[in-house]
């Protein structure tokens, strides 16, 4: 086989393959993407090779025939495979093993398979010099296969009998080897060895021919075994949604459970999920989708479908993706995962579901050549702009402002086009957005509807430095711009070290927390930060588990290291504060707690964390009574029933309206708004203690007051948080709108941009 020259070309395009993808950090390592990139390219030229030396070497037996391909096509195989292996003592292999399992599930078993069906090829069209060109096609259009199930089922993930696993998202980098796809690969080698044990009964070597109709009766154990193994595996594809080779629509919904139509919504969810609560969720859809039709001036009628899972795992196991939310524009559906109420990501789906109408192409996304070319940028772009999506307290032009200002805001090129997908992803989601925005608010609707069509943004440089000028002029805090150090330092996976495996060490570290396992904290901290040492989480989390294992002294020096660090953001400082503070206060040490606490609200953080601290702070001033309490609730977090018993408690201890205001909000978030609603009436009546609290209790009436139908008090609640910030600003139109919408069933949206701009109208 090493003397044709088929062979010699396609051990060259290993070596080419395997150079190219030593190049990025990313794919220049054995793992699921560089697995992938080799089930793809190598599989035609094997297939070739396989093929061209079956015409020349047919006269030995079957089996040596399909031997030799398969050897020849692994040596192929082994060419990139090796130089990723030496290129990983220059970029870091943190999974090796795993890696290399990737490699021989995904492109080994591909290539092996691609030897076979080049045999059978070249035997079946014996008399044709086109056999090479036609095996080389069959893998080819086994991807094809398997971008036609990604196109018309559910599924994110996909299965290739030549290409091997394409786990989904790119940003979901928590990709562990699936059972479902050991189970694939399982059935893949009985084919294989199917394949192989019939060429072998019917192969005559002295013909050079496969003999259907002659000598069978001598090789008919072997002919019958095949076929039975040949019959299993198409049985395994008949039921390959069961066995989540893929995910159709029937056995998804079934898997749910729950099916509810609304005014422009179908929505799948839990079986669980009670009236209520599935009312709210094909309302918010509802609403979601008429906001961004009015908003573009779209006059479709088409549904959207929304699948909410029970949890991220759910997720991932029945669709392929986790902790992405994610989108099929062409077949009008969202995916999510439940994230309460309101679901904060929704609206940015629907608007991709939304933008199909204007959107050409196979996929219904931006792109250029008719639709064929995606462009990521302009996608995700509109949707942000379309949602307004706001993250840790701060809107799209926030965020692009504060880039600005650190030299990080991705030039507009970058943004609009491919390379939107090799940013970090929130720099280029924000900057994106805010782009988008910007050019829908100073250029109209229409022509950024044009520009979506076409699949790029027209005069993208002179709208690049109208947005910079812009932005420029957008107000931010100093607040604002610590808490925006710790998302900004996140790296694009493309570039970063180990990211599968610092995505699964980060998933253990968060279970280890939960679980208030110290032991188990420090060993994932301590392997998390071998991987990268200046993971500021990790040294965060490794603050407080020394803490409270006893290890004062080498907590303080972590402590003291964060503090001290140029690199470290404040808001990881805050966070490693925080959990010394909690530390203290649990081996008794109230003052130097208390005294922590005040520090930390010196400190860039999101209201969030920052009213945990305010709570803390006030407990430690208060009697040993509200200590305790406070302690049971916040320090050692317990099960919902018993946080609301605490809060009860504490409401008769103090004379102000904290108690009422937690026990309120623990309701809230169990959707029993009609129990916390009178309590944060009280709450507002009695007083709380701290500004952050009550713009923290004015959202929550606002939601309360809303789930309850009472409009009015709900808009008064909504208006007067308009003030806080742009971010809150956007957050209370928002739900203004979503009041109008519940009242008539209409929605007259607005969207915010350059003030010194005409509003353009859809």
């Amino acid at each position: 086989m090493t003397r044709s020259l088929t062979f010699w070309l396609s051990a060259l395009v290993g070596v080419v393959a395997g150079s190219a993808l030593a190049l990025n950090p990313l794919l220049g390592i054995h793992g699921v993407e560089s697995a992938l990139a080799l089930g793809i390219v190598l599989p035609p030229w094997i297939a070739a090779t396989a093929a061209s030396y079956q015409r020349r070497e047919g006269a030995v037996r079957g089996i040596d025939l399909m031997s030799r391909a398969i050897g020849g096509g692994l040596v192929i195989w082994s060419i990139p495979v090796l130089i990723l292996a030496l290129n990983s003592l220059r970029v870091r292999q943190c999974a090796p093993w795993e890696g290399l399992a990737f490699m021989v599930l995904g492109p080994a078993i591909g290539c092996a398979l691609a030897a076979v069906v080049g045999v059978w090829t070249a035997a079946l069209l014996a008399s044709s010099r086109w056999s090479p060109w036609v095996a080389a096609m069959l893998p080819i259009v086994g991807l094809l296969w398997g971008l036609w199930a990604f196109y018309t089922t559910p599924t994110v993930y996909l299965f290739g009998a030549f290409a091997g696993y394409f786990p989904g998202a790119i940003y979901d980098d928590f990709v562990p080897i699936p059972e479902r796809y050991l189970v694939y690969r399982g059935v893949t080698l009985v084919g294989i060895a199917a394949l192989v044990l019939l060429f072998d009964a019917l192969w005559d070597r002295v013909s050079e021919l496969l003999h259907f109709g002659r000598g069978w009766r001598y090789r008919l154990g072997a002919i019958v075994v095949s076929l039975v193994m040949l019959g299993l595996v198409a049985g395994s594809y008949a039921v390959g949604d069961h066995l989540g080779f893929w995910i159709t629509t029937d056995y998804l919904s079934e898997q749910l459970g729950k099916r509810e139509s609304g005014r422009h919504c179908v929505v799948h969810m839990p079986r669980e999920t009670p009236p209520p609560n599935a009312k709210r969720l094909v309302e918010d859809c509802d609403f979601q989708v008429a906001r961004a039709r009015n908003l573009l001036g779209l006059e479709s009628t088409e549904p959207v479908t929304a699948y909410f899972f029970r949890n991220r795992d759910e997720k991932k196991a029945l669709i392929g993706v986790g902790r992405t939310l994610i989108a099929k524009p062409w077949r009008s559906e969202v995916y999510l995962q439940a994230g309460g109420w309101p679901h904060p990501v929704l609206g940015h789906e629907v608007a991709h579901a939304v933008l199909k109408e204007a959107a050409l192409g196979p996929f219904s996304i931006a792109g250029r050549f008719g639709g064929l070319l995606p462009n990521p940028g302009v996608t995700e772009g509109a949707a942000v702009a379309l949602a307004w999506d706001l993250r840790d307290d701060m809107d799209p032009d926030q965020w692009s402002r504060i880039m600005l200002d650190r030299d990080e805001l991705p030039p507009a090129r970058s943004l609009m086009s491919l390379r939107f997908s090799a940013l970090p992803p929130r720099r280029a989601y924000m900057a994106a957005g805010s782009l988008a925005r910007f050019s829908i608010v100073t250029r109209g609707t229409d022509a950024f509807l044009r520009d979506y069509r076409g699949g790029a943004i027209d005069n993208l440089d002179t709208l690049e430095t109208e947005w910079r000028a812009y932005l420029s002029k957008v107000q931010v805090t100093d607040n604002e711009r610590g808490i925006a150090e710790v998302a900004l330092a996140e790296p694009s996976i493309f570039t970063a070290v180990c990211p599968h495996r610092l995505a699964k060490l980060r998933a253990d570290l968060a279970g280890d927390a939960a679980a208030r396992d110290d032991t188990r904290t420090l060993e994932t901290c301590r392997a998390i930060l071998d991987v990268d040492a200046n993971d500021p989480q990790a040294h965060a989390a490794l603050v407080g588990a020394l803490a409270r294992t006893g290890n004062e002294a080498q907590a303080r020096i972590e402590l003291d290291a964060l503090r001290a660090a140029m690199n470290a953001p404040k808001p990881i400082v805050a966070t490693a504060l925080e959990q010394f503070a909690d530390a203290s206060w649990t081996l008794g040490g109230l003052e130097e707690a208390a005294a922590l606490y005040d520090e930390l609200l010196s400190i860039p953080r999101t209201d969030g964390p920052a009213r945990q601290s305010e709570v803390k702070k006030l407990a430690l001033a208060g009697t040993a009574e509200e200590q305790a309490l406070v302690y049971e609730m916040l320090i050692e977090p317990p099960s919902p029933p018993v946080a609301v018993h605490i809060a009860q408690a504490l409401a008769d201890v103090r004379t102000d309206g904290l108690g009422q205001y937690l026990e309120g909000r623990q309701l809230l978030f169990q959707g029993r708004y009609n129990l916390a609603l009178p309590l944060l009436e009280e709450a507002e009546a009695r007083g709380v203690p701290t500004e952050r609290l009550e713009r923290e209790l004015a959202r929550m009436l606002g939601v309360a007051y809303f789930a309850e139908g009472i409009y009015q008090a709900s808009r008064e609640a909504w208006q007067r948080r308009k003030s806080i910030s742009p971010a809150a600003a956007a957050d209370a139109q928002r739900w203004i709108e979503r009041i109008e919408y519940a009242q008539s069933g209409q929605v007259s949206p607005t969207m915010p941009g350059p003030s010194s701009a005409l509003q353009a109208g859809p």
